[in-house]
């Protein structure tokens, strides 16, 4: 039994158990119920096996790949961005393969994807500034080379100098308000979908989705443009790093994505006709699933493609010595604190002009365990005092009882150059 019907802000027509988006206005065609048999409905079960299997090996690969930097977390201050983006991949699978399977509540999981997806972007950003220099005066310093380089395109009748205060919290102004703004729309799309005022297919102005879209698209462009333009000012000073790998993983992941949903969503436009509706699902059921099951297998693409970027290699602490519990480290990575420190710091530079106070830039690993492992090898067994040849690198040779955490390598440091020795007492960790 075939009809239209209004769909009410709980989520029903007209009291009826279907519930599915269609035409511009959001009215829907109902085909019927959702008590089907398996023969009755089995192409769509068959899209959850497929969905779900891809979903699940996607999400196994990344958890063994995150437990691997979990398990040598000897550089929190990268590896914590670096478990950030690879958590896109279970949450993107996941995220789509719930889509496919409650299609109705798709708007609601595609939202809080499109919300993570701003932390990844974000993640990468700073894991790259991470690598030129852990403080901000280290990173402007390393890019003192740059000034004069050209704005990446439309802007490059402009030269820019990254290393200036005012250009390098711009261009993390540019990353930032993307994990501002993407929570915000998240939240809004949620309430207006739960209040029948979102209308997900449709780009009539009346309703919530053309706005949303119109605002994140403008959020994400910003903060793409910023990700590019401070990967070509450092690209050359990380090579070693192999930056080339992982921006051509986070961008794939975040254009196929966002492409291909454009493509699909089109094919199945009221032009185009070539995604047409089912006995049991309506066209935009079909594309909304078609977009989550393409998505579920392209993440194991995408999860091999992250352990070759991110490798484990460089982190891997030596045989025999202390490491931080994958718990901790795993809580640590969680903790978004340091982006909104960052973004709070951000506020009040601009407000600086107003206020007339200078804002003093914040110290996101204050208060975080991980410190005492980047600048303090805190577990590892280092010898009382440092020769005189390698304390020209370390600054000055001090006995062990007065070695700061500044004056002090990171751990993969040490191990890189050999600065480790298998005697002496561990290091007194550091307490907060």
């Amino acid at each position: 039994m075939a009809g239209f019907e209004w769909v009410g802000t709980n989520g029903t027509a007209g009291g009826s158990s279907t519930y599915q988006t269609g035409s511009e206005d959001c009215w829907v065609e109902i085909h019927g119920s959702d008590n089907l048999t398996w023969n009755q409905f089995n192409a769509h079960k068959v899209g959850w096996i497929i969905s779900g299997s891809f979903a699940l090996a996607a999400t196994i690969i990344s958890g063994l790949h995150i437990a691997s930097h979990l398990k040598h977390y000897t550089v929190p201050r990268q590896q914590r961005h670096i478990v950030r983006i690879i958590l896109m991949i279970p949450i993107y699978g996941i995220i789509s393969f719930l889509s496919y399977r409650f299609y109705r509540e798709a708007p609601y999981y595609t939202a809080v994807r499109n919300c993570y997806e701003a932390f990844a972007i974000a993640s990468f950003y700073m894991l790259l500034l991470q690598y030129i220099g852990d403080s901000s005066t280290e990173q402007k310093r390393s890019m003192l080379d740059k000034r004069g380089l050209k704005w990446t395109f439309p802007l490059n009748c402009f030269v820019m100098n990254p290393a200036g205060r005012r250009t390098f919290i711009l261009l993390k102004w540019g990353i930032l308000q993307y994990v501002a703004i993407s929570p915000i729309a998240t939240l809004v799309t949620i309430i207006t979908h739960a209040r029948g005022v979102y209308c997900p297919n449709s780009m009539h102005p009346k309703y919530a989705h053309i706005w949303i879209e119109v605002v994140d698209f403008i959020s994400v462009t910003v903060a793409m443009y910023a990700l590019v333009s401070l990967y070509r000012v450092v690209k050359e000073n990380i090579m070693d790093n192999k930056p080339l790998i992982k921006f051509v993983a986070i961008k794939a992941i975040v254009f196929v994505i966002f492409w291909e949903g454009f493509v699909i969503s089109w094919l199945g436009s009221n032009n185009i006709h070539v995604i047409k509706e089912t006995k049991y699902w309506s066209k935009d059921n079909v594309v909304d699933g078609l977009t989550a099951l393409v998505i579920c297998i392209e993440m194991v693409l995408f999860a091999a493609l992250f352990i070759k970027a991110f490798s484990i290699a460089p982190y891997k602490r030596p045989e025999g010595t202390h490491r931080t519990p994958m718990r901790r480290a795993f809580m640590d990575s969680l903790n978004f604190g340091d982006f909104f420190l960052e973004i709070w710091y951000l506020l009040k530079w601009l407000a600086s002009p107003l206020t007339g106070k200078k804002p003093v830039e914040p110290d996101t690993e204050k208060g975080r365990f991980g410190r005492m492992d980047i600048n303090g090898a805190a577990h590892y067994n280092i010898s009382k005092r440092i020769d005189s040849a390698k304390a020209e690198e370390l600054g000055e040779a001090l006995p062990l009882t007065q070695l700061t955490y500044d004056n002090y390598p990171s751990p993969v440091a040490v191990h890189n150059t050999e600065r480790l020795h298998d005697t002496g007492p561990a290091y007194p960790p550091r307490h907060y």
